[in-house]
């Protein structure tokens, strides 16, 4: 059980870089398609991308916090509030949903706000673990 919940910790620990990188070459694209330059294709599979990665981080997340309760691993307030922030994270940015029509005069303000908040939330989610760029994990 003990390799299993390393190697779990590895790969959230690995996916939070992915996430962030997606994170913000999609608020870029968004950025510009708000300033009026519509994204290409491959920025509109970017921007869909972000989501996608920031579930399976949750995912991994999730099954990282069950390994641990059934290994008997005490529960302390990090493994309470670092899952809720992820999750808030994973509801904003589905929350971009919302805009994806294309008739919608906002859609990349939307995304981008959804996006914003999904940001700030996996920062938060972040800081409360002591990892970078708030510590050294």
């Amino acid at each position: 059980m003990e390799g299993l919940l390393l190697g779990l910790r590895v790969l959230h620990s690995l996916g939070r870089w992915l996430v962030l990188l997606a994170a913000l070459g999609a608020l870029s694209i968004l950025g510009r398609a708000a300033g009026g330059h519509p994204p290409s294709p491959r920025g509109e599979r970017l921007v869909r991308l972000y989501p996608l990665l920031l579930d399976i981080q949750v995912t991994l997340g999730i099954l990282l916090w069950l390994g641990q309760r059934l290994a008997a691993v005490p529960l302390t307030s990090v493994q309470i509030f670092h899952p809720v922030w992820g999750l808030l994270a994973a509801f904003a940015a589905h929350g971009a949903a919302a805009f994806r029509s294309q008739g919608n005069p906002a859609r990349s303000r939307g995304i981008l706000a959804a996006y914003s908040l999904s940001l700030l939330l996996i920062l938060i989610a972040l800081a409360t673990v002591g990892a970078f760029p708030f510590g050294r994990r």
